[in-house]
């Protein structure tokens, strides 16, 4: 609730009083900027180092900038390279705090309560990707590294994770956020100020096409680091995925949806559903790792029930963790595609030659 309530305040439309609630975040924001800087300054010892190559993909914002996709589309792109990817994850969400070490095979197996949504996701992505699930990054890029089988580690979301040297940050920048929402948490949804983009290596604008002037904002993050390669990514849909089926996503252009998703960055993600379903009857966004019980899921299939949708669209993210449920009627999960310009293939030459420098 606290945080559908903070996403409220910070999408409340103009003259609303939410703009009274807003006032009472800003020296919580002005507390929270003071502890980064903090962080910041006490993390001066020295960085664990292993000795395989380490990028991170990671963001300065609170919520989804699509930086576990990218992982899995990176991953993807050098594993056909033949190259030995393993992923370090913190597993963000889970209930269970044991340390993990498995191939994606391995990981489909487990539930996201193990592993993490995340690291659910990209397994079933991955399947012979090594995993390393650990609550510090550290130790997991550890584990992987004296695993003696990987030729590159991929850190998720690992830009804040100071503790670990890496040879790479790639930082992800989501071009749907709207401008006032670019503060620092929680007047916003920086984690850290743009000051941060300095450390990054290449910088991947996701969700370009919302941008209202990618020209504009290249230039905003140029300032920071004018150094660093920028990408743009836009995300697409590549087919419908069920139980038992998986269908073209033209199957919807006739179809009315019932949607829900717990993801950081919902709206744009609804507007992509609008444009490709004859009608969304409903749209319900819920916290982003968003754990689901049986009164949650049934309270979900009784407002389907209640709009007559003829079927169901969640994200992979939320698949992972709503098991058999039955809805009543179909329920599919997105699988998502991306266009990288100015191309995937720069991107990966560009990791491999880094890797051949630290060989």
């Amino acid at each position: 609730m606290p945080e559908r309530i903070w996403k409220k305040i910070l999408n409340r439309p103009k003259g609303s009083l939410l703009a009274l609630a807003f006032l009472v975040l800003w020296p919580l924001s002005l507390i929270y900027r003071l502890v980064v800087r903090l962080n910041r300054s006490r993390q001066t010892q020295e960085r664990v180092r292993v000795s395989s190559p380490v990028i991170s993909v990671g963001n300065i914002s609170v919520g989804g900038s699509g930086k576990t996709p990218i992982v899995g589309f990176l991953a993807d792109f050098l594993e056909k390279e033949q190259l030995k990817i393993g992923i370090a994850s913190s597993g963000y969400g889970r209930g269970a705090t044991g340390s993990v070490l498995a191939r994606g095979y391995e990981i489909q197996k487990m539930t996201a309560e193990v592993v993490g949504d995340e690291v659910s996701l990209l397994a079933d992505f991955l399947p012979s990707v090594l995993f390393s699930v650990d609550n510090s990054k550290s130790v997991a890029a550890r584990v992987l590294d004296e695993s003696g089988e990987v030729d590159l580690i991929i850190v998720d979301d690992g830009f804040q994770h100071r503790y670990l040297h890496r040879d790479l940050d790639i930082v992800t920048f989501d071009a749907a956020v709207e401008e006032r929402q670019l503060r620092i948490f929680p007047c916003g949804v920086l984690r850290e100020p743009f000051s941060a983009l300095a450390d990054a290596g290449v910088i991947i604008v996701t969700r370009s096409d919302f941008a209202r002037d990618i020209t504009k904002l290249d230039s905003r993050l140029r300032r920071y680091n004018s150094e660093a390669a920028i990408y743009h990514a836009r995300f697409g849909f590549e087919e419908l995925v069920g139980h038992n089926e998986r269908r073209p996503v033209k199957y919807l252009e006739d179809r009315s949806v019932f949607l829900f998703a717990g993801i950081g960055n919902f709206r744009p993600f609804e507007k992509q559903v609008s444009a490709i379903c004859a009608d969304l009857d409903c749209a319900v966004e819920l916290s982003d790792h968003q754990k689901y019980d049986q009164l949650q899921l049934q309270q979900l299939k009784e407002q389907a029930d209640r709009f007559d949708s003829d079927l169901i669209i969640t994200t992979a993210k939320d698949w992972v963790k709503i098991g058999d449920f039955d809805f009543g009627r179909e329920i599919y999960y997105l699988v998502q595609s991306i266009d990288l310009d100015p191309g995937e293939e720069k991107l990966v030459k560009f990791i491999k030659d880094l890797i051949d420098r630290r060989g």
